[in-house]
């Protein structure tokens, strides 16, 4: 272990519980203690997950939100349901005999944040029941505040009644914790904008009676609840208020990005954050779990690549001399800032989430000086947040909780179970991309022989183009991770060998063809000898001219718009269908920053546009309706896919297995589960 993390493995309390080190694993939405939308069942991936972070060495774990109500009908509470928690008294004696403590966030109304999935979504204002309970989800400190993800619809102004009903609920749910061996309760909704949060600020909290005005009164509602939990619980239970310090919103729907230095806050700032902090210190709160944001500004809770590493932990240390209680700080947090954090007082725990699902032994490693053994967070989202927008608005909703690089996080017993082979087998591995690498490191592991032929001279395929850009360090670690591991395993990788065709292969028992796709995608228009396509400007690096015009507004050509507007390009996309990023996996918290940044960076967007020809120096667009515009451009980037197929015929050779690109263009999480699941069935 390095000497300046050794404050990492020291213990600290929170009120009288002891956590015997520094790391908590935040509430992350698939980890709720009786199981994500599935009531009165614990899904094994929840206690698969939870049980071997426990095992790692994690302090404390802080199990995803509780809503106090049942979400499908709102009328039947929580407390009402004490048998949903009767596997959780045996659950909490496992992970206490790790030495690992639990707490439950518990929460409740959405209000202008609520999301819907799309079948219900389309049924709202249609159906009775649910346009129903969606208004009781909706109900805001403000009526008629837009929703977050559709602005047509519109809160309702909670009745004092309501309110006194959830404090009781919360403190209700918090007994139920208790009683089922949960060491506390962190009370959710001051987070990421949702209901108690929209209560607290000032741009969502209008009202004239004793839940608004002064500060005090809008910190009203939470003082109760923390108060309701604590006489309900005893004074010594442990209560954690989850809180973002500044809401980085300078708009309904519209955050600030760190970069923006002169968009207006209209919701809380430091100053004020820094007065509530001792209102709920004095309140009777035991911690804080902080961060930034609303869903406004939903890439601060839920950081992805393009924020800046240890997100959060400016705000959170100036709130610390403000309290006497521990702060935990999370969002992109790495272990060399929170250790110097912690040392110096300005901050007492770090949370770790989507690294804790990206390397399963991520505390273990550390511990034991291993870091070039931790398979990075790239903070892509694509499986731990897949929710997908349209036009700004939810489209789809994958599984929460799994993990692009790592399909081992949350199905833990599964993989376990897997018996291992009857036999080593001879395995040849065509492409050393990360589909092919991911292979070969698990096939390796089970005892298989694995060759490597690569016909370029180094590993990680197209994913080098992927890191390719400055704001993506991450994903440069990731690729030094799966060179340095496949070089420990002492794989056998041949570089500078192209297979032409598989009977060069006819010694091997298996052959996995990871050669990914055949080529990128290529307009044949008027003029368009000129266009370079994504993979050659990154791959190659070419420079580009004062004027960019990307087409396609994929992810792909979105990246490298906001690469160029960094650099001070005067940079344009187009797209042809009616919205950009609209991939299926692509998160919204991902999407949502992209959009900010093209409006604070001025990057023009042309959708239901397509280019038809171009004269050397501008391109000629036509959108939907008709009309036509020139855009100047030095450089054009055509970012509009790839070319799926095979180099080889496979046709009656059952021994030959395709995986990731090769087999369908998709994304990083599926090449990479795809890999892991054909080795693990060897």
């Amino acid at each position: 272990m390095k000497k300046e993390y050794e404050i990492l493995f020291t213990p600290a309390k929170i009120g009288n519980l002891e956590i015997m080190n520094r790391f908590i694993v935040p509430p992350m939405s698939f980890t709720d203690v009786i199981g994500w939308s599935n009531y009165g069942k614990s899904e094994s991936k929840i206690e698969d997950f939870v049980l071997n972070k426990a095992r790692d060495g994690v302090g404390c774990f802080i199990f995803g939100a509780l809503t106090i109500f049942n979400k499908d009908d709102p009328d039947v509470w929580l407390y009402q349901r004490p048998e949903l928690f009767s596997h959780v008294p045996a659950l909490m004696e496992k992970l206490h005999s790790y030495g690992t403590k639990a707490i439950q966030q518990l929460g409740f109304s959405a209000g202008k944040a609520l999301s819907l999935p799309p079948k219900l979504m389309e049924n709202y204002g249609k159906d009775e029941t649910v346009t129903r309970n969606a208004d009781i989800c909706m109900l805001s400190a403000d009526a008629g505040l837009p929703n977050r993800w559709n602005p047509e619809w519109k809160t309702k102004q909670m009745s004092r009644e309501r309110i006194h009903d959830i404090i009781h609920g919360m403190a209700e749910a918090a007994y139920l914790c208790k009683q089922s061996g949960i060491d506390g309760v962190e009370i959710h909704g001051s987070h990421e904008g949702y209901a108690l949060d929209q209560f607290i600020t000032p741009y969502t909290n209008h009202r004239t009676d004793e839940y608004g005005g002064s500060l005090e009164n809008r910190l009203r509602f939470e003082i109760e609840i923390i108060k309701a939990i604590k006489e309900r619980c005893g004074a010594d239970y442990p209560v954690v208020v989850r809180y973002s310090i500044e809401s980085k919103t300078r708009d309904f729907g519209h955050g600030i990005i760190p970069a923006d230095h002169t968009s207006k806050e209209i919701g809380k700032t430091l100053a004020e954050s820094q007065q509530a902090i001792r209102i709920l210190t004095e309140a009777g709160a035991d911690a804080f779990d902080c961060d930034n944001g609303t869903y406004d500004a939903w890439y601060y809770p839920h950081p992805p690549v393009y924020m800046p590493l240890n997100t959060n932990l400016k705000e959170a240390t100036e709130v610390k001399p403000f309290t006497s209680k521990p702060i935990i700080c999370s969002g992109r947090m790495q272990p060399d800032a929170a250790a110097e954090a912690i040392s110096a007082g300005k901050l007492d725990f770090v949370g770790v989430g989507r690294q804790n699902l990206a390397e399963s032994q991520y505390i273990t490693k550390l511990r034991e000086g291993r870091e070039e053994d931790i398979r990075p967070c790239i903070s892509c989202h694509l499986g731990c947040l897949p929710i997908g927008s349209w036009k700004g608005t939810p489209c789809s909703f994958g599984q929460l909780g799994n993990c692009a690089l790592n399909p081992y996080a949350g199905h833990e017993s599964k993989y376990d179970a897997m018996p291992k082979p009857e036999k080593s087998k001879n395995i040849a591995v065509i492409g050393a991309g990360v589909a092919g690498m991911e292979f070969a490191l698990r096939a390796t592991e089970r005892g298989h022989k694995v060759t490597v032929f690569e016909k370029s001279h180094r590993t990680g395929g197209l994913f080098n183009e992927a890191a390719a850009f400055s704001y993506k360090e991450k994903d440069q670690d990731l690729l030094a991770y799966y060179a340095r591991n496949v070089k420990k395993a002492n794989i056998d990788i041949r570089f500078g060998v192209e297979i032409k065709d598989l009977s060069e292969l006819d010694g091997y028992d298996d052959i996995v063809v990871a050669t990914g796709s055949l080529a990128a995608r290529k307009l044949k228009l008027p003029g368009s000898e000129r266009f370079i396509t994504a993979s050659d400007f990154l791959h190659d690096g070419q420079p580009a001219g004062d004027k960019v015009v990307v087409i396609g507004g994929g992810i792909t050509g979105c990246e490298i718009a906001y690469e160029m507007a960094l650099k001070g390009k005067q940079v344009q996309i187009v797209e042809v269908m009616d919205d950009i990023l609209i991939a299926p996996g692509t998160s919204a918290a991902n999407t949502s920053f992209l959009r900010d940044a093209f409006v604070y960076y001025k990057v023009p967007v042309y959708t239901s546009a397509k280019v038809v020809s171009d004269d050397g120096k501008a391109v000629t667009i036509v959108k939907d309706d008709g009309t036509e515009a020139k855009l100047e451009a030095d450089t054009v980037v055509q970012a509009v896919g790839f070319i799926q197929g095979l180099p080889f015929d496979i046709a009656g050779r059952d021994n030959v297995h395709v995986i990731g690109d090769a087999s369908k263009i998709s994304n990083l999480l599926n090449a990479v589960h795809n890999a892991y699941d054909l080795a693990m069935s060897m």
